[in-house]
């Protein structure tokens, strides 16, 4: 995932503190009176004066990657396998390498690559003021060799491929002087640099060694096989709209038909889904806003699928900003990608905090999320401490209910009438519930407290979703219009 870590010299923690405390002074205003106490599931894993940045996570091996923001060094840390907290709470247990480029003037640390001779690290080193891109091999052994490609500088943010059965791994990367193209190589000829023109913000298939990317002049999600050395093909042509972040996966809930979701002008995730099998012609799936009832946290930020038992999930940040690592409070979010059942689940607690890097982690049992909560007011540096989230996915082979995998009570919510004219009620309500409905692009028609008592007379008639936010969970539930 792309990450934009700034450095933390004195200047910018002021920054942040500043910005941060009047955030806060903001969302106490516009909040006071909405928090909800919250089912612990949420835990610190970590020391809590840790500076654990950038984790990636490795399922594999059950173990993370990560980069110290005071000396630029790369380690491993294991997870223990019992409470998938850290083996060693700072996290220093296997040091990999060191002198790597600092994370405030680079978009990444390390990244996990695999392909059927191994494992790799693949990251940016520093060497006399210039970026370079290094790999570290693991060994059968469990020991680290480590390669830094000095024939090409100025290369940044790393991004490896990441299924097993491929015969070799393939890396893409950046220019840190923007040129608005995608470089990539194959690990058995690193000699051999190839660029694609026009083509950003790439992102590789889970499962196949392909690319989707931006476009960079029409701002549409493109699709670009490397061994093939083609122009990319476009998937979407809503020239209205600006997409970013676009991610593709095999569905196996849909025949392992391929699947992509991309967010579109900062606030809307919308899914696409082939219209037919190995095709590369797409249709759109589904589309939703963040499912946050905080009126600020309006943005999705560092988004990534999830398959897991069978499913499809997207995990996000729902934050007031579309970067990550803006220093601003967010909510983790995980999203159940299902046309005519959509579930969504905040898996992070109820505080307001800073909150970045979301990262899932599954096991035999359940889904796991881990992500960086930032903190700087309780040591002289800024403080990236680790946390581990159930969310509520179990695993394969173990009873859950009909509907959604989840150990979080969800009312037996109905709506009716359905098909509606002028109003909507909602059976076995509390009385605290959250509603928004949304149309069928996720464009948010009307929200608010009193679903009873609103009148939709005037709305035309088609399709909608209204959204329910419940206690931790927000349900959403097609309905028509008549």
């Amino acid at each position: 995932m792309d990450k934009n870590y700034r450095n933390t010299d004195w200047k910018l923690l002021l920054g942040m503190r500043v910005k941060y405390i009047f955030f806060i002074i903001f969302l106490f205003i516009v909040v006071h009176g909405q928090s909800q106490k919250m089912p612990a599931r949420d835990v610190l894993v970590s020391d809590s004066l840790s500076q654990i940045s950038d984790t990636e996570f490795d399922p594999y091996g059950n173990r993370m990657c990560w980069q110290t923001t005071n000396d630029n060094s790369l380690w491993i840390c294991h997870l223990d396998t019992i409470t998938w907290g850290l083996v060693i709470p700072d996290g220093k247990e296997i040091q990999v390498d060191t002198g790597l480029t600092p994370l405030g003037s680079t978009s990444n640390a390390a990244e996990w690559g695999y392909d059927i001779n191994g494992t790799y690290l693949v990251y940016n080193k520093s060497i006399l003021k210039k970026k370079y891109i290094a790999i570290a091999a693991e060994s059968p052994n469990g020991t680290w060799s480590n390669f830094t490609m000095l024939d090409a500088a100025h290369r940044i943010n790393p991004h490896a491929s990441q299924n097993p059965n491929d015969s070799v791994m393939a890396f893409h990367y950046i220019s840190s002087i923007i040129d608005w193209k995608t470089k990539y190589k194959f690990i058995d000829h690193p000699d051999w640099e190839r660029a694609v023109w026009g083509f950003i913000d790439a992102h590789w298939t889970q499962g196949e060694q392909m690319l989707t990317g931006i476009n960079s002049f029409t701002n549409q999600v493109g699709l670009f096989d490397p061994p093939e050395r083609k122009c990319p093909t476009q998937l979407t042509f809503d020239y209205q709209d600006v997409y970013t972040k676009p991610y593709m996966w095999h569905a196996p809930e849909h025949n392992n038909a391929r699947m992509f979701f991309a967010i579109a002008n900062g606030n809307e995730m919308r899914v696409f889904k082939e219209t037919y099998l190995k095709s590369d012609s797409f249709a759109l799936y589904m589309s939703f806003p963040t499912p946050s009832s905080n009126p600020l946290y309006t943005r999705f930020a560092s988004p990534e699928p999830v398959v897991y038992n069978g499913q499809s999930y997207a995990l996000f940040m729902a934050s007031s900003s579309p970067n990550e690592t803006e220093c601003v409070p967010a909510e983790i979010w995980i999203a159940k990608l299902d046309s005519i059942d959509p579930v969504f689940t905040i898996v992070s607690d109820s505080s307001i905090s800073i909150r970045t890097d979301p990262e899932s982690f599954p096991t035999n049992d359940q889904l796991l999320v881990y992500y960086t909560e930032v903190v700087d007011s309780i040591a002289p540096y800024v403080v990236y401490r680790v946390h581990k989230c159930e969310t509520g996915i179990l695993g394969p082979g173990i009873p859950t209910g009909e509907k959604e995998k989840s150990n979080i009570p969800v009312p037996d919510l109905t709506v009716f009438p359905n098909p509606f004219h002028d109003r909507l009620y909602l059976r076995n309500s509390t009385g605290n519930e959250r509603y928004r409905l949304t149309d069928q692009l996720g464009r948010t028609i009307w929200e608010g407290n009193d679903l009873p008592h609103h009148d939709f007379h005037a709305l035309k008639q088609g399709f909608y979703f209204l959204q329910i936010q419940s206690g931790r969970t927000c349900r959403s539930i097609p309905v028509s219009k008549q």
